[in-house]
């Protein structure tokens, strides 16, 4: 009876409105739902590791088959590697003899224009070689470390590390004493053949390993979603004995291996932060007149 009482256009009134704000809360609950459910869907696939070996060589017989170009099964170890870096959300950080495919160049650039942080490390003796892309890479402002021009060895080094864990000093320090049982890396001087050692100095830094808020913070930007899936939440290692040449891509008997097993990608993290450390006392660019260029 009370109802009859109101006037009809205010019942409309409240029934359109309540249909539209039940409409809008349960739009809202399925977008908090289909974000849960992607969410977990990319902790899920973050959790599960990759474990890869290419052989590059593998495919050139491709190149007697009709209508097979050389270009066809080159690009294909080219294309994963820029698939990984694309997918990189944190860090890249490369060790690497020498780099002339510009693909991977062109990854890597676009990898530090959307914020994630690439360090590269090289060898002096390849830094100007024809298509090096390591002047490029630091010319556009990425930091690019070499060894010592005068040094009569190599940074022969093949490997890249992506959306791995930064050790902070006192990290690096426990975790060179777990695994080897001493901590103070020795740098050798390779002209006068004496060799110093190196402290891991506390300065006060932290890192994922040892800052639960940190370590929240970088999860979070690791499974973000977005066009690209994330990579395993420990992060990526890829090694082997492959250049990143296209001649090594594609007709060198040569091999690359894509882990993101922690027993893996930790040493090799450790060692790049070693060479990241040393070469950081050269310089960081080398004039063309000093390189080589002619050394295997």
């Amino acid at each position: 009876m009370m109802l009859e009482s109101v006037p009809r256009w205010v019942r409309v009134s409240a029934v359109v409105l309540g249909v539209g704000i039940g409409s809008e809360v349960l739009y809202e609950l399925y977008l908090g739902w289909r974000s849960f459910c992607e969410q977990r869907r990319a902790r899920q696939r973050a959790t599960s590791h990759i474990n890869e070996v290419y052989f590059t060589n593998e495919r050139s017989t491709l190149a007697n088959a009709p209508g097979t170009t050389m270009a066809s099964f080159t690009t294909e170890h080219v294309s994963r590697i820029v698939a990984l870096l694309d997918r990189a959300r944190v860090s890249v950080n490369l060790g690497m003899y020498i780099i002339t495919v510009s693909s991977i160049g062109d990854a890597l650039l676009q990898a530090a224009n959307r914020g994630v942080r690439v360090r590269v490390v090289g060898c002096s003796s390849m830094a100007y070689s024809t298509g090096s892309q390591m002047t490029r890479l630091a010319n556009a402002g990425i930091p690019v470390r070499f060894d010592r021009k005068e040094s009569a060895y190599l940074m022969h080094h093949k490997f890249c590390l992506i959306d791995t864990d930064w050790f902070c000093p006192r990290c690096y320090h426990e975790e060179k004493m777990r695994r080897k049982g001493f901590c103070c890396d020795t740098v050798f001087d390779k002209r006068s053949g004496s060799a110093s050692a190196v402290q891991c100095v506390d300065d006060g830094s932290r890192c994922v390993r040892c800052d639960p808020q940190q370590k929240k913070e970088v999860e979070m930007r690791k499974l973000k979603v977005t066009a690209t899936e994330p990579l395993p939440i420990g992060g990526l290692l890829i090694t082997g004995s492959t250049n990143w040449t296209m001649q090594a891509m594609s007709g060198n008997w040569d091999n690359m291996v894509m882990t993101s097993m922690p027993e893996l990608t930790t040493p090799f993290q450790l060692e790049f932060q070693r060479l990241w450390r040393e070469f950081g006392q050269h310089p960081l660019l080398i004039t063309p007149a000093a390189i080589g260029g002619d050394r295997q």
